[in-house]
Formats: structure tokens, C-alpha cells, sequence
């Protein structure tokens, strides 16, 4: 499409603004409702230089990942307790991942199963350790980010997954993830964690937002060019008719 209201991935109308800092005497503690207010939306600018990621100084890298480092041994803790969060928060995902535990029950042994829960903590520290390691490498990162939530449009139509899980996703994790001792210990990693996960938020929100709405698109024209119901059954009935009809009048 040539037109300037294309949607292409990287034309998400939906971003936050890039001040990320938590609203003065909230600096310790990070409230689910207060992380969204911390991280109002907002269009962004031409004139914005990429992402947030590219505005990391070298201090919160290098916090961000000491402050990684310094997780390792309670990574699968701090990933469960999110999406288990993330599971009283949204009944959806709660059922989506029951369905996912009922069918990998009768899978055959062997059979990778990668939609239940204890498989997306694996991947959710797999993603962290992904971008943390290429932070620096901001297109390949926003590129695999976005990747996870187009690849996750799919639930939305037969699950009823929608966008405002994603900023759910984000809450919590801003909430878990910030209010760590490790994290706390000092200003840059408070605040590199907030850009990264606002960063990221947004860009799975992007890319499932895109990907939803090309599947939507193709869900209609396929609804408009297969018959329905009732016009598959006048057909039969007609060639039934035609085929009476050539039966009993003699050629």
C-alpha cells in the first residue's frame, strides 16, 4: 500500500512518551495502577529518534545488566509470579493457558507443548536474556519483540486475546520486576528496567495490534467469498432438482 495511512508494523499510532521516571514518592514502591500512569500514551513524534532502548545511557546498560546477572537464581520465580498475576488479572489467558495444559496431558511424550505456563516462563527468561544480551542492537530487538506479539494475533480471534493484555503483561511486570532489591539497590537500574519494559510493552502491543488486523481482513474476505449456510443449501437443492429433472425428461 502507497497510501500515508498504510499500516505497516513499525506505524503503531499506539506509544507511550518516553519520560519514564515513577512520579515523585513512588520511587520504592511501584503500584499496578501507577506504572500505567507513569507510561501515558502518546503518538510519536518524526522528529523521536527510534526508541526508548536508543536513549539507554551507558550506566543503565551496564545496570541493567547487572541487575540481570544478580536475578539468575530466582528468574523462574519472578517469571511464574508474573504470569500467575497475570492470570487473576485476565480470566483469557487463565483459560488459554488450562486449554494449553489439558492438550499437552494426552500429547505424546517428547512432544514439545510451547503455550503452557511453564513453557512461557522458559521463554519469557529466554526473551529477557535475548534483549539484555543485544540491548545495544536496537532494530534487532524491537524486531524480535514486535515478532512475539504478531505472533501471538492468532489468539485473538479464536481466543479472544486482545491488546490491553499486553499493557496488563507490562504492569505487572514493571510492578514484580522493579520492586526487587536488586533493582532498587540503585537509580539507573530503577530506571532502566521502566524504559525497557514501557519499551517493550508497547512494541508487542504494535506488532499484535498489526497482525490482528490482517487477520481480520482476511477472516472477512474469506467470509465474503465462501457461501453461507443457507446458499449452500439452495445450491444442493438444486442441483438435486437438476438432477430429477434430467432423470424424468427424456433427451
Amino acid at each position: 500500500m502507497n497510501g500515508k495511512n498504510a499500516l505497516t508494523p513499525n506505524s503503531c499510532a499506539f506509544r507511550r512518551t518516553q519520560s519514564l521516571r515513577c512520579p515523585k514518592g513512588q520511587a520504592s514502591v511501584l503500584l499496578r495502577k501507577g506504572s500505567r500512569n507513569a507510561r501515558s500514551k502518546s503518538s510519536r513524534s518524526k522528529t523521536d529518534s527510534g526508541s526508548a532502548l536508543s536513549r539507554l545511557t551507558f550506566q543503565q546498560r551496564l545496570a541493567l545488566g547487572t541487575s540481570w546477572k544478580a536475578m539468575r537464581g530466582q528468574t523462574n520465580v519472578i517469571m511464574r509470579k508474573i504470569l500467575n498475576d497475570l492470570e487473576s488479572a485476565s480470566p483469557k489467558v487463565k483459560q488459554i493457558f488450562y486449554k494449553a495444559a489439558l492438550v499437552d496431558c494426552f500429547q505424546k511424550e517428547g512432544t514439545e507443548n510451547r503455550a503452557t505456563l511453564d513453557e512461557h516462563i522458559k521463554l519469557l527468561i529466554k526473551f529477557f536474556d535475548d534483549l539484555i544480551a543485544n540491548v545495544e542492537n536496537e532494530a534487532e530487538v524491537l524486531a524480535m519483540v514486535k515478532k512475539v506479539g504478531q505472533d501471538h494475533a492468532i489468539l485473538n480471534q479464536s481466543c479472544g486475546f486482545n491488546a490491553e493484555i499486553w499493557e496488563q503483561l507490562g504492569e505487572i511486570a514493571m510492578e514484580k520486576i522493579c520492586s526487587l532489591d536488586i533493582v532498587q539497590k540503585t537509580r539507573e537500574a530503577g530506571r532502566a528496567w521502566r524504559t525497557v519494559i514501557a519499551c517493550v510493552t508497547d512494541e508487542l502491543r504494535c506488532g499484535f495490534d498489526f497482525e490482528a488486523r490482517v487477520f481480520s481482513r482476511k477472516s472477512s474476505s474469506a467470509e465474503q467469498l465462501a457461501p453461507s449456510a443457507n446458499e449452500e443449501e439452495m445450491l444442493n437443492r438444486l442441483h438435486l432438482l437438476r438432477m430429477e429433472y434430467n432423470s424424468t425428461v427424456p433427451l
